[in-house]
């Protein structure tokens, strides 16, 4: 007789439908069964960093269990977590073995845009976490802003926002985590400076006496004011100009191409064109040992 695969009957079985359709939708039935605890991975591209205490969710385990089990997929022995790495997280510290997962075989990518789907959708991100999964959404799967704001239910206007949040360099983002800053409005204004050095500076002030957004508005409108009556003086500093990032993605979408440049104050257009036909040529001539047809 083979062995009953499934949840022991005391685990009552939960979790959000839309998830669970969404990946039924994609693959084939699923297994529902315990894995042993050492068996299971997280994503590492989990667009989750922070998880915050475990304490009371791994307190909860222990007098509980796992009531609604984990979402993963097979690989190389193993299962990788698709959904729930909180609850691993928190079930290690509880001490226990194995854990209810649901168990469905993804190819890889798919995996990973279900994963940053499932966490923007139950809220687990804060705004930057947030911010960068929508862009990889876009960068891995080259998804517009429109086809991401149908994924998730919201505008395109709200995506469109929190994306420009990613462009906030790391050293700015965990000195606006420090400061306990969440407000998107208020990033976004920040943004908006360009300068890293004058967004630190804009959160050191912060950091002694908090102000809303519109106060970085009306430095903002300054300083584009002070050109015209200083003309002629030296800038105190030079602005830091974003790179450029655009993508290319053919009509069946197999073909996705992501080009960053670094955005000089006079960007040559015939380098540009010169540098895309250099690595034309080395694709025709197979010079590019990953694309080994």
């Amino acid at each position: 007789m083979s062995k009953k695969l499934g949840l022991p009957e005391a685990v009552r079985m939960r979790h959000d439908y839309h998830l669970v359709d969404e990946i039924a939708r994609r693959t084939r039935t699923p297994i529902i069964r315990n894995i042993p605890l050492d068996k299971i991975e997280p994503n590492e591209l989990q667009p989750r960093k922070e998880m915050g205490d475990l304490t009371e969710l791994a307190d909860s385990i222990r007098e509980k269990g796992i009531l609604e089990p984990l979402i993963v997929k097979p690989k190389d022995g193993h299962f990788e977590i698709i959904a729930g790495e909180r609850r691993f997280r928190a079930s290690q510290l509880a001490g226990l073995k194995e854990l209810p997962c649901i168990e469905h075989d993804v190819p890889d990518n798919e995996a990973l845009e279900l994963s940053i789907i499932e966490n923007i959708q139950r809220k687990d991100l804060d705004v930057y976490e947030e911010a960068f999964a929508l862009r990889m959404l876009g960068e891995i799967y080259g998804y517009t802003h429109q086809e991401i704001a149908q994924k998730l239910g919201k505008s395109r206007v709200t995506v469109t926002e929190l994306i420009r949040l990613a462009d906030l360099p790391t050293t700015v983002v965990e000195k606006a985590r420090e400061a306990g800053i969440t407000s998107k409005t208020f990033l976004l204004e920040l943004v908006k400076l360009e300068d890293p050095e004058k967004m630190m500076q804009v959160l050191r002030d912060y950091a002694q006496n908090a102000f809303s957004r519109d106060e970085i508005k009306r430095q903002r409108q300054e300083e584009a004011a002070r050109p015209e009556e200083n003309k002629g003086q030296e800038p105190v500093t030079k602005p830091i100009h974003p790179p450029l990032r655009f993508r290319f993605v053919s009509e069946d979408k197999a073909i996705k191409i992501h080009f960053n440049i670094r955005k000089e104050e006079n960007l040559d257009r015939s380098a540009l064109i010169q540098t895309l036909e250099r690595l034309l040529d080395d694709l025709r001539e197979n010079r590019i040992s990953e694309l080994d047809f």
